[in-house]
């Protein structure tokens, strides 16, 4: 697939995810057999898709990243479909480490962001106050990119609220504390999000092109 106009999220890969029920449980006993099946031909085409636009951004980022291997989540757990479609980023000669930079879409935006991944994370490295000794360095790190839709928010902030811009995180300094005081004992998340739209045309440039601004924060946890 090129790079270029044909990486682009459409309104349809947003609506996918307009649903009531996720749960095959439930979807079996408000639809027919057909319709069951249609939905997860939509799912596993979209998904497709979403596999090809990792693919082309691991291939693109620089080779001393080592992240030419993206962890693509599956559309289905088993018993549900998924409610977003989710791939992390890892550096090999850190594959098991908690910290990672990832890409996420739901109905609501798209973002790429540097994540700590609390699940099973006592089987992999790195610890939480390593990662959140990071957020002291953002205004440092923020003078060397442009911040235009780069957000902030708490771990346990639902991934559909509406997250706090960077830039009013970094024009307050109470907002550290504010958000030191939401982190519940978890991890902060700080990445570019773009909304539900028409369309985000050549979207595999702007990952990479994010994972790239991202990437001195990630590999400061190496």
């Amino acid at each position: 697939m090129k790079r270029g106009i044909l990486m682009e999220l459409t309104n349809e890969d947003f609506q996918l995810f307009e649903r009531d029920y996720f749960a095959f449980k439930q979807l079996k006993a408000s639809y027919t057999i057909a319709e069951i099946e249609q939905i997860k031909k939509n799912y596993q085409e979209h998904w497709q898709k979403w596999k090809a636009l990792q693919q082309v951004v691991a291939k693109s980022l620089p080779a001393e990243y080592h992240l030419d291997k993206p962890k693509i989540e599956s559309w289905t757990n088993g018993w549900n479909l998924r409610n977003h479609f989710w791939c992390a980023y890892r550096d090999p000669q850190h594959r098991n480490q908690n910290a990672c930079l990832a890409t996420l879409l739901n109905k609501k935006q798209f973002q790429v962001y540097l994540m700590f991944q609390h699940y099973k994370s006592g089987e992999r490295s790195g610890s939480l106050a390593d990662y959140n000794a990071l957020l002291p360095t953002l205004k440092k790190w923020s003078e060397t990119v442009d911040i235009t839709d780069y957000y902030i928010w708490p771990q346990v902030e639902h991934e559909l609220a509406d997250h706090l811009l960077l830039s009013e995180f970094l024009a307050d300094p109470l907002q550290s504390e504010k958000l030191e005081a939401k982190l519940e004992g978890r991890s902060f998340q700080v990445g570019k999000l773009l909304f539900k739209t028409k369309s985000i045309t050549t979207v595999d440039e702007m990952v990479v092109q994010t994972i790239k601004e991202l990437a001195p924060l990630y590999f400061a946890l190496s």
